[in-house]
């Protein structure tokens, strides 16, 4: 029988990997706002996925996003407040909009483009291209893991 009290949660990879994530998103977001962007890391997941595609449902944001509708819902409405992006219905479906970006939005891209990879830089300053390479090939490598249990239950 295992002994859980030797157990150290700051040694397991899922603590990691969620402490990390959680510290890159605040950099980010700190990247976002000392450099005048009025946006945080979630809604900038939402931007980005319509610069490369615009006239997305919310739907099809929350899938690409990782997130629920709820959450992505709720994102959507703080950035239609902030002007950068607007609801436009359907031509078919009318029960469902298509989320575009408005003017304001689109120029906002370069700029928050250049923050993430700056905050990029930042955390992988002095690492090694072929460990962070190998690091992004694990990575991959647990997610499909993950991907492939969620769909198992």
């Amino acid at each position: 029988m295992e002994d859980y009290n030797k157990y150290i949660l700051s040694n397991s990879i899922g603590y990691q990997i969620s402490s990390t994530a959680r510290l890159v998103n605040n950099r980010l977001n700190a990247n976002f706002k000392e450099n005048d962007y009025p946006v945080t890391n979630e809604q900038y997941s939402i931007m980005i996925r319509l610069w490369v595609d615009e006239g997305l449902t919310q739907s099809r944001l929350a899938t690409l996003t990782g997130r629920d509708q709820a959450n992505v819902s709720k994102v959507i409405s703080n950035l239609e407040k902030k002007d950068l992006v607007m609801r436009t219905p359907h031509p078919v479906d009318k029960r469902t909009n298509l989320i575009f970006l408005t003017s304001k939005g689109k120029k906002m891209q370069l700029g928050l483009i250049e923050q993430a990879k700056k905050t990029i830089e930042e955390m992988s300053d002095g690492i090694d291209e072929d460990d962070l390479k190998s690091f992004m090939e694990i990575l991959l490598k647990i997610k499909g893991n993950l991907i492939k249990h969620e769909v198992n239950t």
